[in-house]
């Protein structure tokens, strides 16, 4: 994540949060709490810059460039920002059409309502690079429409400009070495996973 970052943003120190229930290093499962001591090993002997735990209202505040979470945490945190972006425009929408006062209203604040929809428009976002392959694989949502699959495009064509692989290889051989010495991982039961 932070090898992505850094190559698409030139931030070469972004900050990496773990998404958990509470900031505190007790709160969580126990799959949580393992990854939280290896991000906080990895951060002690490698350029990682691992805040801590964040809440899912630290994802739009800005707490952290990065949020590191399961994939199926993820995807519902991202459907979820979706119908909740969409529902705010949605109601913006209503009220702007109340009465011809809200309506002369609307075309006043025009600049700012079509800023805050680009703004929230999540085709701007569309393409996430699928990481530790041999090549660099970006996938597009499966609804996208010609804007958002561009908007993939130029991330993919931004990771390759950046070298975006090497950077990612050479993060995995520094940090090989460190994860090596870990202990084993226990099995992991699928229902930990969300508790």
């Amino acid at each position: 994540g932070s090898a992505l970052v850094s190559a698409l943003t030139g931030n070469e120190s972004p900050s990496v949060g773990l998404l958990n229930v509470g900031e505190e290093a007790i709160k969580g499962s126990e799959t949580i709490k393992k990854a939280s001591q290896l991000l906080r090993t990895a951060a002690n002997s490698q350029d990682l810059n691992f805040y801590g735990n964040v809440e899912g209202n630290d994802i739009y505040k800005g707490t952290t460039d990065i949020v590191v979470c399961d994939g199926f945490v993820g995807n519902v945190a991202l459907k979820a920002s979706e119908g909740v972006a969409s529902m705010i425009g949605e109601f913006i929408r209503i009220e702007f059409s109340r009465n011809l006062l809200t309506k002369a209203a609307a075309i006043v604040a025009y600049p700012v309502l079509k800023a805050f929809k680009n703004r929230l428009d999540h085709r701007r976002y569309n393409g996430a690079a699928l990481l530790g392959l041999r090549g660099l694989v970006f996938k597009s949502h499966g609804s996208a429409d010609e804007v958002a699959f561009g908007h993939a495009l130029d991330r993919a064509y931004d990771a390759a400009r950046n070298n975006l692989l090497d950077r990612v290889r050479a993060r995995i051989a520094h940090a090989a070495p460190l994860l090596a010495r870990q202990e084993p991982a226990a099995p992991v039961d699928a229902a930990s996973l969300h508790a």
